[in-house]
């Protein structure tokens, strides 16, 4: 068997125009998912109206959360060239007019401000979900393809920790509706920049879209439910519901650990600790020897870690130990983001892998905003530590499924997909 070339580094990827632009395009784009939610979440926050910016919050996660797997499909079937940006602008504009709507109009027009934010996250484009197809189909061995998602997971995890201070930003310099627009503006710049770069990676099946596989004589072919819901992907998406379980709960605990203890100021600092560790842990482990036949024990010893990291903060008596079990969480997070993108190429057909990729998202989304609710009624009646621990014995138990996961055989992608090598395209 012929020995796979050594995978680039994060230096030599960086120097490649194209893999720099895409990120760099798709990273703008991005900015829009923290500004958005989080710039209706200041908008109602600035009204006094706490009620109406959690239901923001809510439905702009249940509606990027429920739709996101369609709109993978989608672009599976109909290709990135035709509809990201389409998408995007109608995501610009919808999300524009739920932050003047809520920003102007009386409290009657704020159920139509709520619409309209569930409305953008349906309309948002999936760039994420394209790029993570996209380096699947591009990189020519398993180990460079570990190193490309974990290059994009490090810079993702970097950008949701701009997107919350560019918001407040924005809020405390011209009002939070300028923050909402402008992420609308920015997941709009940044998907008419994508669409430039895209044809540039080799990856025409994800640009131009794919017809439906056929099936063999008196088998059907399996719908989206149907691959979602398959052993493979139960076996990716349960512990990426388990890591948006613990965000989700440690979003409320966090605030609430800091208030028992009088450290209230120190709330976002801990959220900013789970980012540190993200990034942190992101370098590191695409440094790792690639090890495909591994992956999904990787996938549950992460989800041990982040079980382990909620669990050190629900007992947690003083800061020093509340920060170690932050940290742990962090190293837990962006590995669980790369092993999964990972596994995408690994276990399903190529003509699911969009689909699968933006199922991925949603089903952090959804784990994360049932979570946070739950958790933020519980403590009414509960303690903190019983409810943390709750939290971190069911993302134990659901991160377990990835033991159930098995890895499809697939022939080895022609080279003649990307030059031969990482450095050849620089200019």
């Amino acid at each position: 068997m012929a020995e796979q070339p050594a995978p680039p580094t994060f230096r030599a990827l960086l120097r490649d125009k194209r893999v720099a632009s895409a990120i760099a395009a798709v990273t703008i784009g991005r900015l829009a998912a923290g500004m958005v939610p989080f710039g209706m979440i200041a908008l109602f926050t600035s009204k006094h109206e706490l009620g109406w910016a959690g239901a923001a919050f809510a439905a702009f996660l249940i509606g990027a959360a429920v739709f996101g797997p369609y709109k993978g499909a989608f672009i599976d079937r109909f290709g990135a060239h035709r509809l990201l940006l389409p998408m995007a602008l109608a995501f610009a504009v919808t999300a524009s007019a739920a932050a003047l709507t809520a920003q102007s109009g009386p409290v009657v027009l704020y159920p139509v401000a709520l619409v309209l934010t569930a409305a953008s996250a349906v309309l948002a484009p999936p760039n994420s979900a394209v790029l993570r197809t996209v380096w699947t189909e591009m990189a020519r061995s398993d180990a460079e393809n570990t190193r490309l998602h974990s290059l994009d997971s490090v810079v993702e995890e970097a950008t949701f920790v701009v997107a919350p201070l560019l918001t407040s930003g924005i809020w405390l310099v011209v009002g939070a509706q300028w923050a909402v627009i402008t992420g609308g503006l920015c997941a709009l710049v940044g998907t008419v920049w994508f669409s430039r770069v895209i044809h540039l990676l080799g990856a025409d099946r994800v640009v131009h879209g794919s017809p439906p596989a056929k099936a063999g004589p008196g088998v059907d072919k399996p719908s989206t439910v149907g691959i979602l819901f398959s052993r493979n992907g139960m076996a990716v998406l349960a512990p990426m519901t388990a890591l948006g379980l613990a965000m989700g709960a440690l979003s409320v605990g966090y605030p609430a650990w800091a208030l028992e203890h009088s450290h209230a100021q120190l709330a976002g600092v801990l959220m900013a600790l789970d980012s540190v560790g993200g990034i942190v842990a992101g370098l590191i482990y695409g440094r790792l020897p690639d090890r495909q036949a591994q992956l999904w024990r990787r996938y549950f010893g992460a989800t041990v870690i982040l079980a382990a990291g909620v669990a050190v903060v629900a007992l947690s008596t003083n800061l020093p130990v509340v920060m170690l079990g932050s940290l742990l969480v962090g190293a837990s997070l962006t590995p669980m983001y790369i092993i999964a993108f990972v596994l995408v190429g690994a276990a399903f057909p190529k003509d699911r892998h969009t689909t699968v990729n933006a199922s991925i998202g949603s089903a952090y989304n959804l784990g994360s905003g049932l979570s946070a609710l739950a958790v933020g009624a519980a403590l009414a009646e509960w303690r903190l530590t019983g409810t943390l621990l709750l939290a971190a014995a069911l993302a134990l138990l659901l991160g377990a499924t990835a033991l159930l996961g098995r890895t499809v055989p697939s022939p080895p992608a022609p080279t003649s997909v990307v030059p031969p090598s990482a450095e050849a395209e620089v200019l």
